[in-house]
């Protein structure tokens, strides 16, 4: 066992006590300290080498409070600190003295019975590796075995530089295997149209090959009804099938078809496909037209309450958000959000079939989906470039998305 498996905020001393109960080891991803890192050079420096040798490697908890002898945990030793003071000396040394910064990482102080705290560091496996330590002028990496840390030799370090090249990869493979599929019918359920907007979001870790999460499929059909629900509307039916679980719009006039679907796969990757949210402003029934209010709206309500519902399902940033249109070559794309202008007059047309957005990264999902969008301004000026504007007019001057969400 380990507290991976625990979120950060909810780790209490009970989490704690079955570390020693169960003789938990030191090891790759878990350290034990008896007492704080000091304020000297050396302190600083060691604490930067612990905290850059798990983001290069797999990741982990550093425990500060706990006692240990040969790797092997012993009691808790309450630090008696100002624990908040304590929590923002080092997260300020790990964003100043880390290159690049180590996105993620934080510090809990977890309160023990008696007097005191016990500070857990918790340190994600990082996918912008390799980082290493900057601080009054060092220039070393460092990487983590079970026997603890160590600076890799050339061999390993030409390893870390081009992991993150080689997970870009499988992203894009994913990606467009999906949407070669897509496109040629091969979806969970047959589709209402043929001009969709797709959405993937997904945990980093999918790619790797870690398996550090896994969907939980054996909540109850509302629970996964509300954390997957189909882009514009609501669940229809759902099901389970081999690659995690299966959300569906309600069944078209022919009784077959579905307007869309989410597919939720077991090692965290969300599909969303809307399959008509290019036809007829989705409905059928007015002409084929897309909006940046609609567009940027749907994308951004849509792709943020995925992400919520991976966050609550403990699934560890960062996260990456892909989205797609397709079959939407000649299709007026209209910006209405300057005062005295016409709709018309603000239309662009969309000059090809299928259009790939760049990948988003995002390091956090913020609870208000409107300081999300900002983080999204990239991508949605991105979209806007399709249809011809240099960027999405959706934010105010002062960078505020009014859009309503």
């Amino acid at each position: 066992m380990s507290l991976r498996g625990v979120a950060l905020s909810a780790i209490s001393e009970f989490d704690l006590q079955r570390l020693i109960q169960a003789q938990v080891p030191e090891r790759r991803d878990i350290e034990y300290k008896a007492n704080v890192y000091g304020g000297q050079d050396k302190d600083l420096s060691e604490f930067l080498a612990d905290v850059s040798s798990f983001a290069n490697t797999a990741g982990g908890d550093i425990i500060i409070g706990m006692t240990e002898q040969a790797g092997l945990p012993t009691a808790l030793s309450a630090l008696q600190i100002d624990a908040d003071a304590e929590v923002l000396r080092l997260e300020a040394s790990a964003r100043t003295g880390l290159q690049p910064q180590i996105f993620g990482f934080a510090v809990q102080a977890v309160p023990i019975t008696g007097g005191g705290h016990v500070l857990v560091l918790r340190i994600p496996r990082s996918y912008n590796q390799p980082h290493r330590v900057v601080r009054k002028g060092s220039n070393r990496f460092w990487a983590r075995s079970s026997a603890g840390k160590y600076e890799p030799n050339v061999d390993e370090l030409r390893g870390l530089f081009t992991r993150a090249p080689q997970l870009a990869d499988r992203i894009r493979n994913f990606r467009f295997d999906r949407i070669a599929k897509i496109v040629g019918g091969d979806t969970p359920v047959p589709l209402m149209g043929s001009r969709p907007l797709v959405l993937h979001v997904a945990p980093l870790s999918a790619f790797d090959g870690s398996q550090s999460f896994r969907l939980d499929i054996n909540q109850a059909p509302q629970q996964l009804f509300t954390a997957f629900s189909p882009i514009g509307g609501q669940a229809g039916d759902f099901r389970i099938n081999i690659d995690g679980c299966l959300v569906l719009s309600n069944r078209g006039a022919d009784g077959r078809s579905h307007r869309a679907y989410v597919q939720a796969y077991h090692n965290g990757i969300v599909e969303a496909v809307d399959s008509v949210f290019a036809t007829g402003g989705g409905i059928g029934q007015n002409p084929d037209r897309l909006t940046s209010i609609r567009t940027e709206g749907t994308i951004v309500r849509e792709s943020h309450a995925y992400l919520r519902s991976l966050v609550a399902r403990d699934a560890a940033p960062p996260y990456v958000l892909l989205v797609s249109l397709i079959g939407v070559k000649g299709i007026p794309y209209s910006f209405a959000m300057e005062p005295g202008t016409l709709f018309e007059d603000q239309a662009g047309v969309l000059d090809r079939d299928q259009f790939h957005f760049a990948e988003q990264i995002i390091d956090d999902v913020p609870l208000d989906p409107y300081e999300y969008a900002i983080c999204l301004r990239p991508l949605l000026d991105q979209i806007a470039n399709a249809a011809g504007r240099a960027r999405t007019p959706s934010f105010d001057q002062d960078g505020r998305f009014r859009v309503r969400i």
